[in-house]
């Protein structure tokens, strides 16, 4: 399923300022045995953090969205057992 980040439209920082990158995905990757899947959760203050989990590893935090940076994601949330 993968995760999907619609940032705001006025944002810092400047790299983050072209309309192409308004929308970030984050694709699943399957290869032979190997099976990488992006989940994402917020930090009380608001942060979006982007998690990649690999099977049978622990979470790695991939990327993280200030609070004021990102307004709308989709994906699997981090701790649903869907």
């Amino acid at each position: 399923m993968g995760v999907f980040v619609k940032l705001v439209e006025d944002r810092p920082p400047k790299e983050y300022a072209e309309r192409g990158v308004a929308d970030i995905s984050y694709t699943d990757t399957t290869d032979g045995d190997s099976e990488v899947v992006y989940e994402y959760d917020v930090l009380p203050g608001g942060a979006l953090r982007i998690l990649q989990v690999a099977r049978g590893e622990a979470p790695v935090v991939h990327a993280v969205y200030a609070a004021d940076l990102w307004f709308r994601v989709e994906g699997q949330w981090h701790g649903s057992t869907e």
